[in-house]
């Protein structure tokens, strides 16, 4: 039976450390036995800094006795992503053929962010190679699990930190996000994400693509990493003001608010029987609450993600071409295959797909202006199997169509579950404008009240697994 303290959300943890009840050693040594328990059979944990862990645990258990809280996160277990640089961690990226780099020097900005608000950073979360996958598979770390059902896929590339997080693993995570990568996950695996407005939490190196994001099994605790983590750095240009986040916890009324519905991209995989339902019970709750709700034409005319995909292949093909030669063969094949096709592209051909893709975004960025919110699935169908790279093998990315254009567009992102199909969580994306990030969380936490059920995690898949096989 799972550890009670790891099921309480952070601000149950927070009155425990005050009251005495526990302290954050309690649940650090709760956390570990849930791994080495656990993370034989999802697959999520790729490296556990147990040293560093320790002493962070035990640095806030001194400081919350004499009552002096770093942050709210103070003495909270949490994960990075394998992508995200630490300080005696390794760096990976998911892939077999970087298994011998020195451990990192530099802790990127949200490494250091958790580590000022006195985190205890447990270790990092595995994920796909380069991060150019929307699935659980890795040349490194083999096959990340769902704990929902060990037969199905985690989604990706944030894969490790959705299982870790789902199964009871950490009480937040921060995984990146360049076309859906912590917001797909989540709907895979029933947790909350966001995919900010680029900036808004600082990472290493810069974009305007990708970003760091964070992972939870319930708003208020993203919401406490998220205050931690959008603290500004300077290291990253993109990096925005700090901004207030007095109210941030406080739920937005969707009285008055006009709610787009998003269920037709124009191009790609059809939204299945499984998921439309839940995607038009959150709208239908919505509009009872007094929201102007309306249902979208599809975004597209053309299909725009030709062009997106060969600079996601330009992307993949640069890092390869990055690994020395003679380890290239140990890339994932289903990545270095898709990505070979970038070895023939021209610099005009890039040039020519990047004004494309500029041009689809704002498409995407005038038609949803027209409302204060867009509501969509986070994937178009329930998941797939465990194995799988996608929905389509050729393309590992093309499955992401209701949240790439969210990273070209810059707009904030949500994920959070809404619904059950075959006993697996399906995920709705809540999307603002740019710069409403709290705004999007705030109406993810009214969704979040207005669940007509409870999440009931699967923490046990251990004792399940045992269970089944006896």
């Amino acid at each position: 039976m799972t550890n009670p303290l790891l099921t309480k959300t952070t601000a149950e943890l927070r009155a425990s450390f005050a009251s005495g009840e526990s302290t954050p050693t309690d649940v650090l040594d709760a956390t570990l036995d849930h791994i080495a328990t656990t993370n034989p059979l999802i697959n999520a944990i790729a490296y556990i800094d147990e040293p560093g862990a320790r002493k962070a645990a035990q640095d806030a258990t001194n400081r919350l006795r004499t009552g002096r809280a770093l942050s709210d996160l103070d003495g909270i277990p949490v994960t990075i992503k394998d992508s995200i640089h630490a300080v005696g961690m390794p760096w990976r990226h998911g892939v077999k053929a970087n298994a011998d780099l020195p451990m990192s020097t530099v802790d990127a900005p949200p490494a250091a962010r958790l580590k000022e608000a006195g985190a205890v950073v447990v270790g990092k979360t595995t994920m796909p190679d380069m991060g150019m996958m929307a699935a659980g598979v890795s040349s490194l770390y083999g096959i990340t699990r769902n704990p929902w059902d060990l037969s199905r896929n985690t989604g990706g590339s944030s894969s490790g930190a959705g299982a870790s997080l789902a199964s009871g693993i950490g009480f937040g995570s921060v995984g990146s996000d360049i076309a859906g990568s912590v917001r797909l996950p989540a709907g895979h695996c029933g947790l909350v994400a966001l995919k900010p407005t680029q900036g808004r939490i600082p990472h290493l190196a810069p974009s305007t693509m990708r970003s760091a994001g964070p992972m939870a099994r319930t708003v208020d605790d993203l919401i406490d990493l998220y205050r931690v983590i959008t603290r500004p750095d300077p290291r990253d240009t993109w990096s925005l003001p700090y901004e207030d986040t007095a109210d941030i916890h406080a739920p937005i009324s969707p009285a008055g608010l006009r709610i787009g519905v998003m269920l037709d991209m124009g191009y790609g995989t059809t939204i299945s029987d499984d998921v439309l339902p839940v995607v038009r019970s959150a709208a239908s709750h919505l509009q009872a609450a007094g929201a102007v709700v309306a249902e979208m034409p599809p975004i597209f005319g053309e299909d725009p993600y030709p062009a997106l995909d060969r600079l996601f292949q330009v992307r993949a093909r640069t890092e390869w071409e990055s690994i020395p030669e003679a380890r290239r063969s140990e890339v994932l094949p289903a990545v270095a295959v898709w990505a070979s096709g970038a070895a023939k592209y021209t610099a005009a051909q890039f040039s020519r797909d990047t004004d494309a893709v500029m041009r689809a975004q704002e498409i995407v960025r005038a038609k949803t202006g027209e409302f204060d919110f867009v509501i969509s699935p986070v994937i178009p169908t329930i998941g797939f199997g465990a194995e799988a790279v996608g929905l389509d093998a050729a393309q590992p990315l093309a499955h992401c169509s209701f949240t790439a254009w969210f990273n070209q567009t810059a707009q904030p992102a949500s994920s959070i579950c809404f619904g059950f199909a075959e006993q697996m969580p399906i995920g709705i994306q809540v999307a603002g404008p740019r710069f409403a990030d709290q705004a999007v969380l705030r109406l993810t936490k009214w969704l979040e009240g207005a669940r007509e059920f409870d999440m009931a995690w699967p923490t046990d898949v251990a004792a399940e697994k045992i269970g089944a096989s006896a």
